[in-house]
């Protein structure tokens, strides 16, 4: 088992149906996929700047939980938790209204890396939600990745594009920058549209795999999702679930389903089906991680 090292910014989140709010619970796309990490049995560690407000104090009680190390989070006397409300429009479409401005998490520089023991970390994850936040964490972002190729520490990166805090331009550059560092690229169909200005996934996919990275993979939803390495384009079916569907989470699922299967040195298609039914199990369930598998559950799975 592995030893997974993350970092970026939690939100409490709530659901709205019908007027009546769900209970709080905590998201943000970095720390969903350490805990998916987690119940699958892994070490996670996740880093970020949290303030002192009663949402930090939901994240650090959501941390012990899930046994998610958090020694590498600096605390800002002051600082606010930024804030998540979904509502469902369609079987299929939540949409998400975030008030993140200002947060703690805003905050974050490339210092907040001194003292992290890169050496203990047998694998970097981050997506680019956390460039999108600011010149600091931006900073952060490009030196996280750098430092960890830089000791052959495998990265993997989920372009996780947030409209409402970057364009598609600036996604453009958030990815030029680190993709040489990059091992495993994961995206969607729209974002590898983005970065290459292709329609056609599979072209998209054996394009942005040109540019370096060793794996990349184009998630389609109810399509499946592709992957792409030295050995030729990989294909898995989606699994199917009932309506209504949650969809928000299930990039960071697939994600953790991903990097759990490679560091137990999976071929690439197993990897591919652990992370479609990771996500499938939490499309399924209303929480952004909540629905997540345990290993026992994986384990029954696969038997």
């Amino acid at each position: 088992m592995g030893h997974v090292f993350t970092f970026g910014e939690a939100l409490a989140t709530f659901f709205v149906d019908d007027g009546a709010p769900s209970d709080i619970a905590v998201a943000g796309a970095e720390l969903n996929t350490a805990v998916g990490v987690a119940r699958l049995g892994h070490r996670a560690t996740w880093m970020s700047r949290l303030g002192d407000d009663a949402f930090a104090r939901l994240v650090r009680e959501t941390l012990a939980s899930e046994g998610i190390s958090p020694a590498a989070i600096r605390e800002v006397p002051g600082g606010k938790t930024g804030l998540i409300v979904k509502q469902r429009l369609t079987d299929d479409l939540v949409r998400s209204e975030h008030y993140r401005s200002g947060s703690a998490a805003a905050g974050l520089t490339a210092a907040d890396l001194d003292g992290v023991r890169l050496d203990d970390i047998d694998w970097l994850h981050a997506s680019c939600i956390t460039p999108s936040l600011g010149e600091g964490p931006r900073e952060l972002f490009e030196q996280a990745l750098r430092g960890a190729a830089d000791r052959g520490i495998p990265v993997s990166l989920d372009t996780n594009h947030r409209p409402q805090l970057i364009d598609d331009a600036g996604l453009r550059d958030a990815v030029d920058d680190v993709i040489e560092h990059v091992d495993a690229l994961l995206c969607n169909e729209e974002e590898a549209r983005v970065l290459t200005g292709l329609d056609d996934p599979e072209s998209a996919l054996e394009a942005l795999l040109a540019r370096g990275p060793r794996t990349v993979v184009v998630k389609l939803g109810r399509r499946g999702a592709l992957a792409a390495d030295d050995t030729g384009v990989h294909r898995t079916e989606a699994v199917e679930i009932p309506p209504p569907h949650h969809p928000v989470g299930a990039g960071d699922a697939f994600a953790a389903g991903w990097i759990t299967a490679v560091l137990e040195g999976r071929p690439i298609d197993g990897a591919l089906r652990r992370g479609a039914w990771c996500a499938a199990r939490v499309v399924a369930d209303p929480g952004d991680h909540t629905g997540f598998p345990t290993r026992e559950r994986l384990d029954e799975v696969a038997a």
